[in-house]
């Protein structure tokens, strides 16, 4: 065993849990793994991202980045190479393929989103791929190609055996969570590819937040999300049940980063959305204050956290929580999305919120083929709404294959094959908000949503109110661009962010 070795690879993902388990778990079976980050994207800030994604300054892979990796796969002559792949990298990732497939006779074995939304096609990229949770699937694999076993059979696993395709069927999901390892930090077997470097070092060793998650699921069946395609296609019934794992077994994770990660300073839960029954919330958070005691942020869907909840969690430090809003129109929520909630509802959540001094950053969903330029304004005007200060997430409708948005877009005529998220060319984000689109009246509106995350991080949305209904009253009159243009230009161009606290 200690000659057989395994290389993981990240793109465009410097904390990437799912792949940092694998890792953990392979550690722990003995297996010489090593972990590389190609490209991190974790150094910006906020409003830096929001420029930067809105004018499309994306950097890519360098064909010196992709030397490095390159380098590397020689110098380790792994065994296996394990990649981690979401939709939006497929483009990139079929570039790397191109390089690296005859660098050796090692197998190359592909896992993520983009594998189990759109297998049919990942496949012809790769030796083997995995669908669904892969804790189980690939520590499996692993063992068996190390000794020289069949894999035919390995559930979860397609075998690309010289163009004939195996396909296994989904074994049960893991429901006992508490089984997998905590995460490792190690410096000596991991490494990141950066401007052009590599450097053999943990990110996380540098990075001042943590991501973590306490439980796997989602109870929620959104059109857009890749969740809906799990629950339909691959885990059907099993997917929306919330799998938690114990308050012992977070915790422990979370020690382990307080021990070794000094220069953390919050946490990130990334539960897709954050429903903790009470029980196990006023323990965890009471531990939480005690032993570990740094701010921490969550994800929830509109209406569900309580101000009991709230309290629970703002004793035990929450600072800050994201809400995926996605339209300001009911009937593109419902009928579009299949998210069921009022404005009204959002408001009163918002202000439980802003009672307790909790920050809060608003999802928005903008460029929806499905939604009319007055629905997009209701997304507007909602904003207008919201207790301040507070931040947006602008992002552009992605087509993600098989989920039902993109099926539905399909089927209207709005979209081809072709405009799907993994048919596109934008290395790293899986998102941003058009600066340019096919109409003027679409533009506007992602002009005016993109000064208005401008305003609302300084808490300045209300004195500039009536100016934003003007803006659009003359919008409407003149359909004329250059006014929003100009006020927004200083933000886009600014480079030192002075005009952020003018």
């Amino acid at each position: 065993m200690p000659d057989f070795s395994v290389l993981l690879v990240s793109l465009f993902n410097g904390e990437a849990l799912g792949l940092r388990q694998l890792y953990s778990i392979l550690r722990e079976h003995g297996y010489n793994t090593k972990l590389l980050f190609l490209k991190l994207d974790l150094e910006k800030n906020y409003e830096e991202r929001q420029r930067d994604i809105f004018t499309n300054n994306i950097d890519g892979v360098s064909e010196e980045e992709l030397d490095l990796l390159i380098n590397l796969i020689a110098a380790i002559k792994p065994n296996v190479i394990g990649v981690s792949l979401v939709s939006s990298h497929f483009h990139l990732y079929k570039r790397l393929y191109a390089r690296i497939r005859d660098l050796g006779d090692f197998k190359l074995v592909v896992g993520g989103w983009q594998p189990s939304l759109n297998p049919e096609e990942v496949i012809h990229y790769c030796d083997i791929l995995c669908i669904g949770d892969g804790d189980e699937a690939f520590p499996e694999l692993i063992d068996r190609i190390n000794n020289n076993e069949l894999i035919d059979d390995v559930q979860n696993i397609w075998i690309n055996n010289q163009g004939i395709i195996i396909r296994n069927g989904i074994r049960p999901l893991n429901k006992n969570l508490d089984s997998l390892p905590n995460a490792v930090f190690d410096n000596e077997s991991t490494y990141y590819i950066e401007n052009n470097q590599i450097v053999n070092l943990d990110p996380y060793m540098d990075n001042t937040r943590y991501g973590i998650i306490a439980g796997r699921g989602c109870p929620y069946h959104c059109t857009y999300c890749s969740n809906s395609h799990m629950i339909k296609s691959v885990y059907p019934q099993e997917w929306s049940k919330i799998r938690y794992r114990s308050v012992g077994h977070v915790m422990n994770e979370l020690l382990e980063v307080k021990n070794k990660l000094h220069k953390v300073n919050r946490i990130n839960f990334y539960d897709e959305v954050f429903l903790p029954k009470k029980q196990w919330a006023e323990e965890f958070f009471k531990r939480y204050k005690k032993e570990i005691g740094l701010p921490f942020y969550c994800m929830f869907y509109p209406g569900t956290c309580q101000e009991e909840l709230v309290k629970v969690m703002k004793e035990g430090g929450l600072s800050g929580v994201w809400i995926g809003i996605q339209s300001g129109s009911r009937r593109v929520r419902e009928d579009v999305y299949l998210r069921k909630y009022s404005n009204a509802l959002i408001i009163e959540q918002a202000n439980i919120f802003r009672a307790h001094d909790i920050s809060v950053r608003y999802d928005f969903i903008f460029d929806n083929p499905f939604e009319t330029f007055e629905e997009s304004l209701e997304s507007i005007y909602l904003m207008l709404e919201l207790p301040e200060p507070f931040s947006l997430n602008l992002f552009s409708l992605k087509y993600f294959p098989n989920t039902d948005i993109s099926k539905m877009a399909l089927e209207a005529g709005f979209i081809t094959i072709a405009d799907y998220d993994d048919h596109l060319a934008y290395d790293q984000h899986n998102y941003f908000i058009n600066q340019k689109n096919q109409t003027c009246k679409s533009e506007f509106s992602n002009y005016l949503a993109m000064y208005i995350s401008f305003l609302a991080a300084k808490g300045k949305v209300q004195m500039n109110k009536n100016n934003i209904y003007n803006l659009i009253e003359n919008f409407k009159s003149h359909g004329s661009l250059r006014e929003i243009q100009e006020l927004l230009e200083p933000y886009l161009q600014n480079s030192d962010r002075d005009i952020l606290s003018s």
